[in-house]
Protein backbone atom coordinates (compact mmCIF):
# COMPACT_ATOMS: atom_id res chain seq x y z
CA UNK A 1 0.00 0.00 0.00
CA UNK A 2 1.42 3.33 -1.04
CA UNK A 3 2.74 5.73 1.90
CA UNK A 4 0.32 8.72 1.89
CA UNK A 5 2.38 11.93 2.24
CA UNK A 6 1.29 14.76 4.53
CA UNK A 7 0.36 17.66 3.23
CA UNK A 8 0.73 20.94 4.20
CA UNK A 9 -2.98 23.35 4.99
CA UNK A 10 -3.51 25.53 2.13
CA UNK A 11 -2.26 29.30 3.51
CA UNK A 12 -5.10 31.56 3.66
CA UNK A 13 -5.28 33.83 1.06
CA UNK A 14 -6.04 37.46 1.33
CA UNK A 15 -7.70 40.42 -0.96
CA UNK A 16 -5.85 43.29 0.36
CA UNK A 17 -2.77 44.62 2.17
CA UNK A 18 -2.71 47.48 4.60
CA UNK A 19 0.41 48.75 5.96
CA UNK A 20 0.98 51.69 8.26
CA UNK A 21 3.84 52.87 7.01
CA UNK A 22 7.11 53.62 8.76
CA UNK A 23 7.37 54.94 12.34
CA UNK A 24 9.91 55.21 15.05
CA UNK A 25 9.14 54.80 18.90
CA UNK A 26 9.92 58.11 21.14
CA UNK A 27 12.04 57.73 23.90
CA UNK A 28 9.37 56.89 27.19
CA UNK A 29 7.48 54.17 24.65
CA UNK A 30 7.17 50.89 26.72
CA UNK A 31 4.65 48.73 24.57
CA UNK A 32 3.51 48.82 20.98
CA UNK A 33 -0.11 47.59 20.60
CA UNK A 34 -1.95 47.00 17.15
CA UNK A 35 -6.27 46.58 17.09
CA UNK A 36 -7.89 45.78 14.93
CA UNK A 37 -11.85 46.23 14.54
CA UNK A 38 -14.26 44.18 12.35
CA UNK A 39 -16.48 46.95 11.46
CA UNK A 40 -18.51 44.17 9.32
CA UNK A 41 -21.24 42.12 10.12
CA UNK A 42 -19.85 38.88 8.84
CA UNK A 43 -16.93 36.88 10.68
CA UNK A 44 -13.52 37.84 9.61
CA UNK A 45 -10.16 36.33 8.88
CA UNK A 46 -7.14 38.77 9.03
CA UNK A 47 -3.13 38.58 9.49
CA UNK A 48 -1.45 41.15 10.95
CA UNK A 49 2.74 41.17 10.38
CA UNK A 50 4.88 43.73 12.40
CA UNK A 51 8.46 44.23 10.69
CA UNK A 52 11.20 45.49 12.07
CA UNK A 53 14.03 47.79 9.72
CA UNK A 54 17.14 49.29 9.93
CA UNK A 55 18.56 51.77 7.92
CA UNK A 56 20.22 50.05 5.09
CA UNK A 57 18.86 46.15 5.91
CA UNK A 58 16.12 44.58 4.62
CA UNK A 59 13.10 44.70 7.01
CA UNK A 60 12.27 41.58 8.85
CA UNK A 61 9.73 40.22 11.17
CA UNK A 62 9.20 40.66 14.51
CA UNK A 63 8.13 38.04 17.10
CA UNK A 64 5.88 36.38 17.40
CA UNK A 65 5.48 36.60 13.63
CA UNK A 66 2.50 36.61 11.37
CA UNK A 67 -0.42 36.35 13.55
CA UNK A 68 -4.02 35.17 12.24
CA UNK A 69 -6.88 35.65 13.81
CA UNK A 70 -10.74 35.67 13.14
CA UNK A 71 -12.98 37.71 14.87
CA UNK A 72 -16.91 38.38 15.10
CA UNK A 73 -18.81 41.24 13.75
CA UNK A 74 -18.39 44.44 15.74
CA UNK A 75 -15.67 42.91 18.40
CA UNK A 76 -12.18 44.50 18.95
CA UNK A 77 -8.95 42.34 18.92
CA UNK A 78 -5.34 43.57 19.95
CA UNK A 79 -1.91 42.81 20.38
CA UNK A 80 0.47 44.68 22.50
CA UNK A 81 4.90 43.54 22.89
CA UNK A 82 7.06 45.12 24.98
CA UNK A 83 9.72 47.95 23.77
CA UNK A 84 13.10 46.85 25.35
CA UNK A 85 16.35 45.53 24.74
CA UNK A 86 15.51 41.37 23.68
CA UNK A 87 11.93 42.60 23.39
CA UNK A 88 10.11 42.67 20.09
CA UNK A 89 10.73 46.23 19.85
CA UNK A 90 13.66 47.87 20.59
CA UNK A 91 14.74 51.80 19.90
CA UNK A 92 16.33 53.01 16.90
CA UNK A 93 14.36 50.86 14.65
CA UNK A 94 11.61 51.62 12.32
CA UNK A 95 8.77 49.54 12.20
CA UNK A 96 5.97 48.80 10.11
CA UNK A 97 2.67 46.98 10.96
CA UNK A 98 1.08 45.05 8.09
CA UNK A 99 -2.66 44.00 7.81
CA UNK A 100 -3.81 41.86 5.48
CA UNK A 101 -7.37 41.03 4.85
CA UNK A 102 -10.35 40.22 2.89
CA UNK A 103 -12.90 43.06 3.72
CA UNK A 104 -12.08 46.90 4.03
CA UNK A 105 -14.40 46.95 6.62
CA UNK A 106 -11.49 45.53 9.03
CA UNK A 107 -10.10 48.46 11.07
CA UNK A 108 -6.53 48.65 12.05
CA UNK A 109 -4.88 50.95 15.11
CA UNK A 110 -1.51 51.16 16.05
CA UNK A 111 -0.60 52.98 19.35
CA UNK A 112 2.54 53.21 21.28
CA UNK A 113 2.04 52.89 25.25
CA UNK A 114 4.09 55.00 27.89
CA UNK A 115 3.60 52.08 30.09
CA UNK A 116 1.97 48.27 29.81
CA UNK A 117 -1.55 49.74 31.06
CA UNK A 118 -2.34 51.33 27.46
CA UNK A 119 -1.61 54.94 28.24
CA UNK A 120 -1.12 56.11 25.27
CA UNK A 121 1.49 58.42 24.15
CA UNK A 122 -0.04 61.62 22.36
CA UNK A 123 0.82 61.51 18.65
CA UNK A 124 1.50 58.20 18.28
CA UNK A 125 -1.74 56.89 16.98
CA UNK A 126 -1.75 55.38 13.79
CA UNK A 127 -5.65 55.45 12.91
CA UNK A 128 -7.35 53.06 10.27
CA UNK A 129 -7.44 56.04 7.53
CA UNK A 130 -3.45 56.83 7.95
CA UNK A 131 -3.24 53.08 6.59
CA UNK A 132 -2.16 52.49 2.92
CA UNK A 133 -3.11 49.75 0.61
CA UNK A 134 -0.38 48.37 -0.56
CA UNK A 135 -1.41 44.65 -2.31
Amino acid sequence: MPTKKASKPAATRFRYKLSSGLFLLPQNAASVDWAVLNDSKQLQTFRVTVYKGGVGVAKTETPPGPLTQTIDPDFVTHNANSVAPGQPFQMGFYYEVVLECNDRSLLPTVNVWQDHAATVIPGTTIGPGDFVLIG
